[in-house]
């Protein structure tokens, strides 16, 4: 296995000048990522991204789960495949002092005791430290469900970011050939409809439609992965795969939807006064309940919750083909 140049540790930054690293100054904010690493690639160039945004400091990585009837699936446990992946990565990037917590490979409505995972996001949400902490979602909730009805007080100690659920009427349509219970809905359908139904979680989401507009044309990432060095060559190598499986039923076509990655915009990509992801549009509206069958139903005296709109494109893959390229 190919490694990076040099070892570095997390939330180091050796490749910034002294002036541009601002020696001893604290990240402003804190990441937990949550995804589910044994499946679409788009989760490794996020991780990879968000270890080299400097202002953030990523506490932890949680690897949850793929449904057991998943395509991706092709493990006994695909959390233990997600855990391989992700130390590849890290490896390969030359990263240490990254904390790994392992999910659960049962469903919530199946299991909803605490996980090393779940108590881990207990744990960094009610330790004393004053600083935002964003727990960024990019599969199923399954370990936030778990966190969160463990010791529900964390809803006030923690915003979740989440990629995920189907588009809202009025706003977006279903895409052609798409189904109506969003992929990372429907890997556990009782954790989703948990945390949005029966808890108090500060929701940020992401449904499929503003996700989906996370696309890249392939010579970009092509370009940009060959000046990411050995890290890039094992995040293209990883999306190949993809391509080559989709080849076997038609051309798998001139783009490819990196959609974990507004979970880096937002959480890590903002601005400097007045802290936010001010360059992305979101309307402010009832959290939704969601219906057994992952439609929404929309009371109007619930919690408010963030709808994402519209991603900042052009500052999301930019900074990540940038920050790539400095461990090549």
């Amino acid at each position: 296995m190919t490694t990076a140049r040099k070892t570095w540790t997390n939330g180091s930054f050796p490749w910034l000048s002294e002036a541009d690293g601002l020696p001893g100054v604290t990240p402003r904010t804190r990441v937990i990522i949550d995804n589910d690493f044994a499946g679409d690639p788009d989760d490794l160039f996020a991780l990879a991204h968000h270890l080299l945004v400097e202002g953030t400091q990523v506490r932890g990585v949680v690897v949850s789960r793929l449904r057991e009837d998943d395509p991706w699936n092709r493990t006994a446990s695909s959390v233990r495949a997600g855990r391989e992946r992700v130390e590849t990565l890290l490896a390969t990037m030359g990263v240490t002092g990254v904390e790994l917590y392992d999910g659960d490979d049962r469903g919530f409505d199946t299991y909803d005791a605490p996980t090393a995972a779940s108590r881990f996001i207990v744990d960094e949400a009610l330790r004393d430290d004053d600083r935002p902490l964003f727990l960024v979602a990019g599969g199923s909730l399954g370990d936030v469900a778990r966190a969160f009805k463990t010791e529900p007080a964390i809803a006030d100690r923690l915003t979740l970011i989440w990629i995920g659920g189907g588009e809202h009427p009025g706003l977006a349509y279903v895409p052609e050939g798409g189904t109506d219970l969003e992929y990372n809905l429907a890997l556990d359908p009782a954790s989703a409809s948990y945390v949005f139904n029966d808890t108090e979680a500060r929701i940020w989401q992401i449904p499929r439609d503003v996700y989906r507009s996370a696309t890249v044309s392939m010579p970009t990432i092509r370009r940009g992965c060959a000046r990411a060095g050995a890290v890039g060559a094992y995040l293209l190598s990883e999306l190949n795969q993809v391509r080559e499986m989709v080849a076997g039923m038609a051309h798998p076509g001139a783009t490819y939807v990196l959609g974990d990655q507004p979970l880096v915009l937002l959480s890590s990509l903002q601005t400097t006064f007045e802290p936010d992801a001010a360059s992305s549009y979101y309307d402010v509206i009832p959290t939704p309940r969601i219906a057994p069958d992952g439609t929404y139903r929309y009371p109007q005296n619930t919690r408010p919750m963030r709808r994402y709109q519209r991603i900042d494109n052009r500052l999301l893959f930019d900074d990540m083909f940038d920050s790539l390229a400095v461990l090549s």
